[in-house]
């Protein structure tokens, strides 16, 4: 592949270079003035406020939720007072996100045909290969992330993308010894694409029509974020209209309505010089996309979607809705902000009394100027008459009452009872808890995580939809030709994708999803899998897919979450123990093969050290799993002389075990 040599420093071009404005033509024109008011016009709509947001805008409904969620203390308006906030808004949200983190929400694919039958190997392939995107993104991570903002927020923005960006590559410079010019050879080289999503702010995310719930049905939307100007540069620098991108706003004096087409208009008018305004718009009535540069459009009038489907590329998820018929859903901290900031405004008082308790306002009778130091302990101070410093009401010393006391108790009762305990949270409940009281929390705990599950779990299946139609345009293209000696002709190279599962019948093994324009059979699959099985010491399971015709194929996707316990959680550890004994109990017969290798699955055990040797187990002895990158290819593979099975009726891959394939799951 060429690689594009580039000098050493960005710092070296210069910074004075005139930039000409673009010569529209008058449809261009004409475009342009549309465009512009529809950013504008989505801009100021959500620069009102709303009564949905207390009288708020949503910039200031969004700032709020980031200090509440993250107990800022504002500065003291006068130096007696007592700053204080409990985080308890904080430690409420947390425990919501633990909870969903412990969660296994693992999408499940279904591919039905035209015929209405499903596919059932097309779509294990894809799970297999939708998770191994996941482990290369680090998503557990991000999960978090998502979470915790879709809770603070009460709105998630998510964007799915293919990240193929160059890289730039510098050579190390042997024997360096400290000399100041030295020549630095650069390169930039292309990388191996790969899926990646994104959290989007809701502050860089505006809607057409903010009538409308979901996401999905809105005329149009778009996003912006900015960059240095030569950060921009290194993704957008290739566009023909990239030269027309200028460092700075100058003043127009002409129409309002003409700024955009004189390369003299901003979203936010009061950027500042030297950075870049990228806007990417997005409609999805008319598959039309466009990338907007400090006011100058990157791609052709009426561009299409690049990421080859008709649906927005970004999706949000909220986490309780306000309306039907309203863009933006109610936050968790924001929902019970007034309760907490009420309690933290008693606590805070209540701190106040004690320390009036210690140090008593009082009148000074004796006619001298006295310091307040005559009170402190052991301090004798000489003329002063018995009686001298009174407190100022009778009283005021006493501290915090039973009644504030027990006032402070129920507020924080009501707050956990609308919210998550102090149990739930990991705090231990005051008193002895009775086991009414155990199921209790239970109940309400199931309560208040229903909708937040519900959220989490729709949040998945819409962010595992944009996942697979980005892994089926951009995960099997080729990623370079390689010459077949036999043939003498060039055959398109793929990534092969190996993932640690467990195969059916067999324990933890690898599963490998093989790219092929031609399908092998299954006997000779049934032979890889032995061979690569006696090279690893590990059960493999092989599947075959074809790139081509999974593109080619009319398939209706299905994709379910069903959020359940992890496997290795202590839940789900009782839960296997209960299923067990339960079915002893009705003499259920049971396969000890199976239940021995659920077994060590459940406790994350090795099988083949977990039970003694020599005795059957239900699962092959596991090794340490020596997994190919993406890309790789299996060494045993072109060891075997492959016969060809053609590609028939849509085809698309076979569940490569050995078995005769099923024609009417294909």
């Amino acid at each position: 592949m060429a690689e594009e040599t580039i000098k050493s420093s960005t710092l070296i071009e210069d910074e004075t270079i005139n930039v000409e404005n673009p010569d529209y033509t008058d449809e261009e024109q004409q475009y342009l003035k549309n465009l512009q008011k529809k950013l504008e016009y989505a801009r100021d709509k959500r620069n009102q406020p709303f009564e949905e947001f207390d009288g708020l805008t949503y910039d200031q409904y969004w700032k709020q939720n980031e200090i509440l969620a993250n107990t800022e203390l504002r500065p003291k308006t006068d130096v007696s007072d007592i700053q204080y906030q409990s985080g308890g808004l904080r430690v409420k949200l947390f425990s919501l996100v633990s909870s969903l983190i412990s969660l296994n929400l693992t999408p499940e694919i279904s591919a039905y045909n035209e015929n209405s039958l499903v596919d059932i190997t097309t779509g294990q392939a894809l799970e297999d290969v939708m998770e191994k995107t996941n482990e290369l993104e680090t998503d557990e991570e991000k999960q978090i992330l998502r979470y915790y903002e879709l809770l603070k927020q009460g709105d998630v923005f998510m964007e799915e993308i293919w990240d193929d960006r160059d890289i730039i590559e510098k050579e190390p410079i042997k024997d360096y010894k400290g000399q100041f010019r030295v020549k630095i050879k650069s390169k930039v080289k292309k990388q191996p694409g790969r899926p990646v999503r994104n959290i989007i702010s809701g502050l860089s995310v505006y809607l057409g029509d903010l009538t409308k719930y979901d996401i999905s049905d809105q005329p149009y939307l778009f996003t912006v974020q900015y960059k240095q100007y030569d950060e921009a540069k290194k993704i957008y620098g290739r566009f023909e209209n990239f030269k027309y991108v200028k460092k700075s706003l100058t003043p127009f004096s002409g129409s309002a309505d003409d700024a955009l087409i004189n390369n003299q208009w901003r979203l936010d008018p009061q950027m500042r010089d030297g950075m870049v305004e990228i806007i990417k718009y997005e409609d999805k009535p008319n598959n039309e996309y466009q990338i907007i540069l400090n006011g100058v459009p990157m791609l052709p009038i009426g561009f299409p979607f690049p990421w080859g489907y008709g649906e927005y590329n970004i999706v949000q998820q909220h986490y309780r809705p306000i309306r039907a018929d309203f863009a933006y859903g109610k936050s968790f901290v924001f929902e019970n902000k007034n309760p907490v900031q009420l309690l933290d405004e008693m606590k805070r008082l209540a701190f106040l009394k004690t320390y009036q308790s210690f140090l008593v306002p009082l009148t000074n009778l004796s006619g001298r100027v006295l310091s307040s130091k005559v009170l402190l302990p052991g301090k004798i101070t000489m003329g002063i008459p018995p009686n001298s410093l009174q407190p100022i009401v009778p009283n005021i010393g006493q501290g915090v009452t039973n009644a504030e006391f027990a006032m402070i108790q129920e507020l924080q009762k009501e707050i956990d009872s609308q919210t998550v305990s102090q149990t739930f949270t990991g705090s231990p409940e005051k008193g002895q808890v009775l086991a009414t009281q155990i199921v209790e929390l239970q109940r309400q705990a199931r309560i208040m995580l229903g909708i937040t599950i519900a959220s989490a779990v729709l949040l998945e299946q819409k962010l595992a939809y944009l996942r697979l139609m980005n892994i089926i345009q951009n995960w099997f293209n080729p990623l370079d030709q390689v010459v077949d000696t036999a043939r003498h002709t060039l055959e398109n190279k793929y990534r092969i994708t190996t993932t640690e599962k467990i195969i059916e019948g067999k324990g933890s093994g690898v599963g490998i999803v093989y790219p092929t324009e031609e399908l092998p059979n299954s006997d000779v699959l049934s032979e890889w899998e032995k061979n690569l099985e006696d090279r690893i010491k590990m059960p493999v399971k092989i599947t075959a897919i074809n790139p081509k015709a999974l593109k080619e194929a009319k398939y209706t996707w299905v994709i379910n979450v069903v959020p359940k316990e992890k496997k290795t959680s202590e839940i789900s550890k009782l839960l296997f123990n209960q299923m067990v004994t339960e079915a002893k109990n009705l003499g259920l017969p049971l396969d000890p093969a199976y239940i021995q290798e659920k077994f060590a699955e459940v406790w994350e055990q090795n099988p083949n050290k977990l039970y003694a040797k020599g005795q059957e187990q239900g699962a092959p002895p596991i090794a340490s799993p020596q997994v190919a990158p993406p890309g790789a290819t299996p060494q045993v593979i072109p060891t075997i002389k492959k016969p060809i099975l053609p590609v028939e009726g849509g085809k698309l891959g076979g569940e490569l075990t050995g078995a005769p394939q099923n024609p009417n799951l294909m």
